[in-house]
């Protein structure tokens, strides 16, 4: 049977200055929790999503997420999450002296059914999570989360900057709809935290994974303006990270840097091989430095290899197009042709076709200029038989087929 337990965002007991610092700190603390038992057999953590407006009329209009309800109300946030327990807890730094308190509420009772409390050395905040999600599991029973004696990072430097820039993160999302420039700053800010702490520790994964992460998402919006110069600080504290390289040079490709991005993807290549889709970007931007022949023996590589079908048939249009530039010209020349349909280039058009075949009998887009010419003549079985060969040769050409009505037979 699969045990609930509802986390709530641990508070910050700060008496001096760094409130911020320790509010941030204690949050991810309990979102790292919930993560280190994701996928656990028998333990299902659910964070609990709270907003409160600080006491301190300075602090007017900041927005501060987590606190430390006591054990009633807890249980009551614990129930809209079907929770049978609730972990609360508090960071604190007070009297010179750090420490991590938490509390496990059993939800039908209102009341702790155990407690945490730990001191927390300089030096030694990175500590606190394992032995926290330990006691976690030895409270209810269970067993531990794979690997919990070990800290996301090998110091307190590189920890705190992993939950400083899970926070920003956070605010990120709840600026993305109402303050874009906003949002775009603590993306910025988030991405440098795990900057700093790949610099701190280089074999931080954590730190690694959600950089990573931040960076997907630039890619997908074509926003790589912010996060070039905080990847080539990460490529340079883990250079064997074929990640992120990769990321690195996705990152200058759409800025245009098209030597940068080369230099970062052969990186990658070295180190993980690329997929094929990806080798082929790269072959492309050798083309466009004017590397050819290296464009072109990355090209024969997907060709030869196991590649999917798409980026195998685009590999071959572009060697063609290495090898023998007139040929393609005849390719282009004898599709323009055949998409218009124009009868009294045809013979022309089935010509160029040959002579495309002859150089590479693969290329999909002479077999289906083919088919289009049988089928406007009205000769359907050789329409047929051009436009399966296209297809095979690249299953997308069945969505063209689609668009025309002109599909094969089967």
């Amino acid at each position: 049977m699969t045990i609930v337990v509802a986390v709530v965002p641990f508070g910050a007991v700060v008496d001096g200055e760094g409130a911020g610092t320790a509010g941030q700190w204690a949050r991810q603390i309990a979102r790292r929790v919930v993560d280190r038992f994701a996928g656990h057999d028998r333990l299902e953590l659910r964070p609990v999503f709270l907003v409160a407006m600080p006491e301190a009329a300075s602090d007017a209009g900041y927005l501060v997420f987590g606190s430390t309800p006591d054990p009633a109300l807890a249980a009551e946030y614990a129930r809209s999450l079907e929770a049978s327990f609730v972990l609360t807890g508090t960071y604190r730094e007070v009297g010179g002296r750090r420490s991590l308190d938490a509390s496990l509420v059993d939800v039908a009772s209102g009341e702790a059914a155990s407690t945490f409390a730990r001191d927390v050395a300089r030096g030694e905040l990175h500590r606190a999570e394992p032995a926290l999600a330990a006691w976690l599991a030895s409270s209810l029973g269970a067993d531990p989360p794979p690997g919990v004696e070990r800290p996301a990072a090998a110091n307190e430097e590189a920890y705190a900057s992993i939950l400083e820039g899970m926070d920003h993160e956070v605010d990120a999302t709840l600026l993305e709809k109402s303050d874009a420039a906003g949002a775009e700053r603590a993306v910025l800010e988030a991405a440098t935290a795990y900057a700093r702490a790949l610099g701190a520790d280089a074999d931080a994964d954590a730190a690694e994974e959600r950089l990573l992460v931040i960076a997907a998402g630039a890619v997908e919006r074509e926003d790589h303006r912010l996060l070039v110069p905080v990847l080539e600080r990460v490529t340079e504290a883990r250079p064997r990270s074929w990640r992120a390289h990769f990321m690195l040079g996705e990152m200058r490709r759409l800025a245009g840097d098209v030597p940068g991005a080369i230099v970062a993807l052969e990186h990658a290549d070295a180190l993980h091989a690329l997929r094929p889709e990806d080798s082929l970007t790269l072959a492309q931007l050798h083309i466009a430095s004017g590397a050819s022949a290296v464009a072109a023996s990355r090209l024969r590589r997907i060709v030869r290899a196991d590649a999917p079908p798409a980026p195998r048939a685009t590999a071959r249009r572009l060697l063609l197009g290495l090898r023998h530039p007139d040929v393609e010209k005849d390719l282009e020349e004898a599709g323009k042709i055949a998409v218009e349909g124009d009868p009294e280039h045809a013979a022309d058009a089935e010509a160029r076709f040959a002579r495309v075949l002859a150089a590479d009998e693969a290329i999909w887009e002479a077999h289906f200029g083919r088919g289009l010419l049988a089928w406007q003549r009205g000769d359907a079985a050789a329409a047929d038989a051009a436009f399966a060969r296209a297809v095979e040769l690249n299953p997308a050409a069945a969505d063209l087929l689609s668009e025309i009505g002109a599909a094969p037979e089967n």
